[in-house]
Parts: structure tokens; C-alpha cells; sequence
């Protein structure tokens, strides 16, 4: 069994069309040129810049809000960039 992506579980749940993330792009700067490369290397696999997905959308036309965790980017590893993204979801 493989498991489904966070952009496929968007496209699964969410209405057509009602996804809008809240995501903003991860700032690579303050990194190492290795774990940098790490970084982009594990996002081009991903197709996503982190381990967490936030934004809104709707389900059957009702409202929701939504925080998934992607397994394909660093096996899900929650860092900084990533921590910061669940914070600003929650408040």
C-alpha cells in the first residue's frame, strides 16, 4: 500500500478549488550549504518545501481549516520552518 501525498490528501478531502495555503516560502539562508541542499534535494522529492502543510478550504461547502504533515519530505521530521507553520495555524 503507498501512502498518499499531502497534496493528494488536499485534492481527496477538500472541495475542487477551495484550497488556499497559508504557507509561506521557507527562508533557506541561515542554513549550511549541506543541509541546504539537503533541504531543496528532499523538497523537489516531496514536491512540497517542508514537512507541513497548512491552509483552508472547504468540505462539502463547510469551512475548514487544516495542518498536514508530509512523510515524503525528511520522513515528516518537524523542524524549525515546520513547528512555526503549526503555531501559525493554531492561532
Amino acid at each position: 500500500m503507498s501512502r498518499l501525498s499531502a497534496h493528494d490528501l488536499v485534492e481527496l478531502v477538500l472541495d475542487d478549488g477551495s484550497f488556499a495555503s497559508w504557507d509561506e516560502p521557507i527562508d533557506l539562508s541561515q542554513h549550511s550549504d549541506a543541509y541546504r541542499t539537503t533541504l531543496e534535494k528532499a523538497a523537489e522529492r516531496a514536491g512540497t518545501d517542508e514537512s507541513v502543510i497548512t491552509g483552508r478550504g472547504t468540505v462539502n461547502g463547510r469551512a475548514v481549516a487544516f495542518v498536514i504533515n508530509e512523510f515524503g519530505f525528511l520522513a515528516g521530521s518537524i523542524g524549525q520552518a515546520a513547528a512555526d507553520r503549526i503555531v501559525s495555524a493554531v492561532r
